[in-house]
């Protein structure tokens, strides 16, 4: 597991150290910060193992020390960290998504969050929280209907509701489906996205026929959309 680091000021991007892991092939991985200072990381195997590591400063580079292990029953997918409340959310491609205490002493149980069927159809793929001082959803991408489900992040898991990304003809912007991996900020990044943007993988570009790449889409389109606080 190769950790990288960008350098604040040239932008320059370097390896900042190696964490030996004994699993086959690193399908996965996730971020989680207990408090400042401290900093964890999540990696999974294809075969369904979730390990979690410790970082920690080693001269100039950084180390990892493994401090827990638990599993799923198949192949997982995306995970997130929601800090604030020390919880962390792993995807099961064909069964949903479920919840774990984030800090190493939670133990090895999993709980459902939210099962694929109607809304959330298999592959279950990226996960992320968009997180505000009142509230904080979960944001799903459901592959197998080319759609995101977006839901509270505290149980009782309450679904809002889920939503596709479509067109933007004028723009000559196609939509995005296929979409593995996604990303979130609340932060405010300015006029289009002021209450913060949503970044979805696009895995079948079609205006021009090209290459995947990535769409950029304003909190407070989904906001309204799906009536959101």
């Amino acid at each position: 597991m190769k950790r990288i680091s960008i350098h604040p000021d040239s932008g320059e991007v370097s390896e900042a150290g190696l964490v030996a892991t004994d699993l086959s092939e690193i399908y996965g991985l996730c971020m989680y910060q207990p408090e400042p200072g401290a900093m964890h990381v999540f990696v999974n195997d294809k075969d369904g193992r979730y390990q979690q590591y410790e970082l920690y400063q080693q001269g100039q580079k950084i180390n990892g020390r493994k401090v827990r292990s638990f599993r799923v029953a198949s192949q997982p997918e995306g995970c997130v960290a929601f800090d604030r409340q020390r919880v962390l959310f792993v995807g099961e491609e064909s069964e949903g998504v479920w919840t774990i205490g984030a800090d190493a002493s939670a133990g090895t149980v999993l709980s459902p969050v939210v099962k694929t069927g109607s809304l959330l159809q298999d592959d279950v793929e990226g996960i992320a929280v968009y997180e505000q001082p009142g509230n904080a959803y979960l944001i799903v991408s459901s592959q197998g209907n080319d759609s995101y489900l977006v839901l509270d992040a505290n149980a009782p898991y309450q679904v809002r509701g889920a939503f596709r990304v479509g067109i933007n003809a004028r723009a000559g912007i196609d939509g995005a489906s296929e979409t593995d991996g996604l990303d979130v900020t609340s932060a405010g990044l300015g006029t289009h996205f002021s209450r913060g943007m949503l970044v979805v993988q696009d895995g079948r570009n079609r205006m021009p026929e090209a290459t995947q790449n990535f769409k950029y889409i304003p909190w407070q389109s989904i906001q309204t959309a799906l009536n959101l606080e």
